[in-house]
């Protein structure tokens, strides 16, 4: 019999998250995982009121849960609620790190929950001064990065839709997606790493701004802030952030306010248009990180994901449970085939995630490794 790779001891089995959101509601039903979720979706109004509660969701809950419509996706949840995504990722104050990153040229990079709040709030208020509001849109073709997660935070704070690609891709594909938005911005970065290669990523901007003509300035950070940047009339990200007042207000938005758009594969003609709602995503991430994952307080999530895949998005929702979150930007096996599984290993990572791809390759190469 194969040994297991791991499993959670009898102690976190029984203080489980699941087995405490049980109790939360009161569950009575010969408690058990099927018994549970056959509760939660014969009985979906008490079961998001609830878990909006026991997440301890900071906004106006309001009064319909559920406005169902005969057309599914029609189908409206808190219609009546007000919330704002950034306040509920940034509700952790301390001095503790909420975001680390390390690329695949070796240097690691951290920011605290303090630092972070600062920085977001400094941004979204540079964001205001440029006159953006609700409702407009903001591009970002950026590798995954701290800088990026401050930007994305900064818009959702103030009601702006986001919208990033991975800077793998092409000009082209950039294109395709960026021009059906009409962004006014576009955010990226002077360079990145990729399996040991330095890649320029200004150079595809000014082809990328030629044909998205609604973009009307450009800001950039740099990767390696030990390196000078050389902007050609672009606008200094980071010089930004230094000399912006921090705005430290939350508007509260409509739980259906879109927060970002992500795009689909472009396999069947141009990409389309996903997107989606603030308070939809935070309260589903909030039930994935908790109920499913029983991620908690202080924990340390980390996903192999580039800022073109879903699950960028969904790594930075783990920052609402009070989670650090710890970036990897490269190849996943540079400058060695187990540079992901070390990392995450110094680190003591509670949450490790990974595509299928990425193991079956492992898998193909034959790696195994006594050490972890």
């Amino acid at each position: 019999m194969e040994k297991f790779l791991w499993e959670p001891s009898d102690k976190r089995k029984k203080e489980s998250i699941l087995e405490d959101f049980s109790k939360f509601i009161n569950f009575k039903s010969n408690y058990n995982f099927k018994n549970l979720w056959k509760w939660s979706v014969d009985h979906p109004d008490e079961f998001w009121s609830k878990f909006w509660d026991y997440s301890k969701i900071i906004g106006d809950k309001g009064k319909e849960v559920i406005r169902y419509d005969n057309i599914f996706n029609k189908t409206k949840f808190f219609s009546d609620s007000k919330l704002n995504y950034t306040e509920n990722i940034l509700k952790k104050k301390s001095s503790e790190v909420a975001i680390s990153f390390l690329s695949e040229k070796g240097f690691e990079e951290e920011i605290s929950w303090d630092q972070l709040y600062s920085k977001v709030c400094k941004f979204s208020n540079y964001l205001k001064s440029l006159g953006l509001k609700k409702g407009d849109r903001v591009a970002a073709y950026v590798p995954n990065k701290i800088e990026s997660i401050i930007s994305f935070l900064a818009c959702a704070k103030n009601g702006i839709i986001w919208s990033s690609c991975s800077p793998d891709f092409g000009t082209q594909g950039v294109v395709d997606r960026f021009k059906q938005i009409e962004p006014s911005i576009l955010i990226t970065s002077d360079h990145y790493f990729y399996n040991g290669k330095k890649i320029n990523i200004l150079e595809k901007i000014e082809d990328i701004l030629k044909q998205i003509p609604s973009i009307k300035k450009t800001l950039v950070f740099a990767y390696n802030k030990k390196e000078e940047m050389f902007l050609q009339g672009h606008i200094n990200f980071d010089e930004v952030l230094n000399q912006a007042e921090a705005d430290e207000t939350f508007e509260r938005f409509e739980f259906n306010h879109p927060i970002y758009i992500l795009f689909s594969s472009g396999t069947t003609g141009k990409p389309k248009c996903i997107t989606h709602g603030a308070g939809n995503v935070l309260i589903e991430h909030n039930k994935e990180f908790m109920l499913h994952c029983d991620i908690r307080d202080n924990e340390k999530l980390f996903y192999y994901t580039t800022t073109g895949w879903m699950m960028w998005n969904w790594l930075v929702g783990g920052l609402a449970t009070g989670s650090s979150i710890f970036l990897f930007d490269g190849a996943p096996v540079y400058p060695k085939i187990n540079i992901l599984l070390e990392y995450c290993q110094n680190k003591k990572i509670n949450l490790f995630g990974v595509s299928a791809k990425y193991i079956d390759h492992l898998k193909n190469e034959k790696y195994k490794s006594t050490n972890l």
